[in-house]
């Protein structure tokens, strides 16, 4: 019984014991294990569309990469696990899934179609059919008029005898209009010198909130040289200065360590004005220690409009250097001390 239970702990102990050797070994290949990124481009005379450019980032010496290429306006991704394009894999599986569909879509409007020429064609028995209801609401109608014509004939005598009394509607009603027409005076009347009182009220409130507007707006300034002072002493405290300048150092230093190792092109360019070639040429020259004069730039003072060339370039990125950087910056005095002033300004 104890020699099985010793067994057990034995293997659940070697299965420990593999799943932290695979997580150390992860990890030192995160640290120790580089991002390597290259990247080309060339153009040659003539326009832009002819220019072709192509961009690989790989991981575990090659093992993980990805790929962006650009050639005559069409852009190629690749992306590959151990040599594996898994990209390419993903196409032929939705064309294999577009295929089947589509094949299932005929045989589906197939077997329709089938079934359409069993069920025949509707006779023309039901648009004779049809016909008669249409005849008789037609006559309907014709009755329905001529009822309403010997009504209204029949009702022209009452009509007249009723002229009299629509005089006297008449006069009544323009008394009535002309009332109407005074309430509305009246009630304009009203309602604008209402408006007007309301108006003057609010001139009246504005003008007693000065002496508080005032009030107010003399705190905000002194709350704003309040800010004023605490971050003027904030950033001129030697303790801030010693931060920002650790700061500075390590981000060059990671930024020089980031950038690329090899950088390799020439480039000939020229403009229909020389004055623009030589300020762009100025320009590039400002680059020079980026560079490391590794690209050779030739003006041709031809007086056309010309770019053509090729550049290339490629580096590397450690993980440990980031996690050092890191780390260097987390643990600082001072920056800990302008972390703690910051939360609590």
């Amino acid at each position: 019984m104890l020699h099985i239970l010793w067994m057990i702990i034995k293997f659940i102990l070697i299965l420990i014991g593999i799943i932290l050797g695979l997580l150390l070994l992860v990890l030192l290949l995160l640290l120790f294990c580089p991002v390597r990124y290259q990247a080309e481009g060339m153009k040659e005379a003539g326009s832009f569309r002819t220019a072709t450019g192509r961009a690989r980032i790989s991981w575990l010496f090659g093992g993980v990469s990805f790929s962006l290429g650009f050639t005559e306006g069409q852009t190629d991704v690749d992306f590959r696990l151990f040599g594996i394009p898994l990209m390419k894999l993903l196409k032929k599986i939705k064309n294999r899934k577009k295929t089947q569909t589509s094949d299932a879509d005929k045989k589906e409007t197939l077997d329709d179609s089938g079934a359409w020429k069993d069920e025949g064609e509707p006779s023309d028995t039901y648009i004779e059919t049809t016909d008669s209801p249409l005849l008789e609401s037609f006559e309907d109608e014709q009755k329905h008029r001529e009822e309403d014509t010997e009504s209204i004939q029949a009702a022209s005598p009452e009509n007249e005898e009723e002229i009299l009394s629509d005089q006297d509607a008449e006069k009544e009603r323009r008394w009535q209009e002309m009332a109407e027409k005074l309430k509305k005076l009246f009630y304009n009347l009203g309602n604008k010198t209402r408006k007007l009182w309301d108006k003057i009220k609010a001139v009246h409130r504005r003008i007693m909130k000065i002496p508080e507007d005032m009030e107010k707006l003399s705190r905000k300034k002194d709350a704003l040289c309040d800010k004023i002072d605490w971050w003027s002493a904030f950033i001129g405290h030697p303790r801030t200065q010693e931060a920002v300048s650790l700061v500075r150092t390590k981000v060059f230093r990671l930024l020089r360590h980031v950038f690329p190792t090899r950088i390799e092109g020439e480039l000939a360019f020229d403009c229909t004005d020389p004055s623009v070639t030589g300020s762009i040429l100025a320009v590039l020259g400002m680059t020079i220690p980026l560079h490391r004069n590794c690209i050779r730039v030739t003006p041709l003072f031809e007086n056309r409009n010309v770019l053509y060339g090729y550049a290339r370039f490629r580096g590397r990125v450690y993980g440990v250097m980031l996690v050092k950087t890191a780390l260097e910056l987390y643990f600082d005095k001072n920056i800990k001390y302008v972390i703690r002033r910051w939360k609590h300004k």
